[in-house]
C-alpha cells in the first residue's frame, strides 16, 4: 500500500538515521524551548499556565509585540534545522558537530513558500468552507453529532492540499528551480496515494490528541507531553515533504 510505505519509509528515515537528527535538531530545538521559557516566566504566563488561567493577550497587555517577536524568531530557527535537514538526506550534507549549518538564504527562501502555500491554501480553502456550511446546513437538524462527523473529511482534505503543495520546500531548502504551478504538477499523478496519506496522518492527528487530552487535569505534565507529542509530530512531518520531494520530484525508490 503506497501511502503507508510513505508514512514507513519517512519515519524509517528519522529511526536510521537517530545520531544524524539529533545533530540537525537538538540545539535549534533547544534554544526554541529556551526562548519560550523565558517569555513565559519573564511574563508571569508559566504561573498562570499553571493554575489553568487561560490569558487572551488583549491589546493594552503590550505582549502582543514580544509574542510576535518571540513566534517569528522560534519559526525561523525551526526552519534553520528543517532546511539543514533536507540538505542532510537529499544532498548528503553530513552535519559536522552538533551545530547544523546555517543557509541564511535557504531559510529565507523557505519562509517565502511556506507563506505562499499559506495563502494558495486559504483561497482553496475557501471553496471548501462553503461546501461544509452547505452541509453543516443541511445536517443542522440531526444535532451537534452529525456536524461533528463534517470534522474527518475537512481535515484530511486540507491535509491533501498540502501534501500536493509540500515538495516546494525541500525545492526551496535545496536551491532548485520550483514554483507553486511545478509543485502541483509533480504530484499531479499521486491523487490516491496522498488522499491515503493524508488519512493516516489525520488519525495520528486524532491519536495525539486524545493521549494529550487525557493528561489536562496536570498542567505540568501535559506541557512536557504536548511538547514531546508536537516535536514527534514535526519530525515525521518535515520528513514526509522530504520523502515526497525524493520520490515524485526526483523519483527515488521507497
Amino acid at each position: 500500500m503506497k501511502p503507508w510505505a510513505l508514512f514507513s519509509h519517512s519515519v524509517g528515515m528519522l529511526v536510521r538515521n537517530f545520531g544524524d537528527l539529533l545533530r540537525v535538531f537538538l540545539v535549534p530545538t533547544l534554544l526554541i524551548v529556551a526562548i519560550l521559557a523565558t517569555f513565559l516566566n519573564s511574563t508571569g504566563l508559566w504561573a498562570d499556565m499553571q493554575l489553568g488561567v487561560v490569558t487572551l493577550l488583549p491589546e493594552g497587555s503590550g505582549l502582543l509585540g514580544p509574542m510576535f517577536l518571540v513566534v517569528a524568531l522560534s519559526l525561523l530557527i525551526g526552519m534553520w534545522s528543517v532546511v539543514a535537514w533536507h540538505r542532510f538526506v537529499l544532498l548528503e550534507e553530513i552535519p559536522q558537530g552538533w551545530v547544523p549549518p546555517l543557509q541564511g538564504d535557504r531559510v529565507l527562501a523557505y519562509l517565502g513558500r511556506s507563506l505562499q502555500i499559506v495563502l494558495v491554501l486559504i483561497c482553496l480553502m475557501l471553496s471548501v468552507v462553503l461546501v461544509a456550511m452547505l452541509f453543516a446546513t443541511i445536517l443542522s437538524g440531526a444535532g451537534a453529532p452529525a456536524l461533528s462527523l463534517l470534522d474527518l473529511p475537512l481535515s484530511i482534505v486540507v491535509t491533501y492540499f498540502v501534501l500536493r503543495l509540500s515538495v516546494l520546500l525541500p525545492a526551496a531548502a535545496l536551491g532548485a528551480a520550483m514554483g507553486l504551478r511545478e509543485a502541483w504538477n509533480t504530484t499531479s499523478g499521486a491523487f490516491g496515494d496522498l488522499l491515503g496519506l493524508s488519512a493516516i496522518l489525520v488519525a495520528l492527528q486524532y491519536a495525539a490528541q486524545f493521549i494529550l487530552d487525557s493528561t489536562a487535569g496536570s498542567p505540568t505534565i501535559a506541557a512536557v507531553l504536548s511538547l514531546v507529542v508536537s516535536v514527534a509530530l514535526s519530525l515525521i512531518n518535515i520528513s514526509l515533504l522530504t520523502t515526497l520531494f525524493g520520490h515524485y520530484a526526483e523519483g527515488r525508490p521507497i
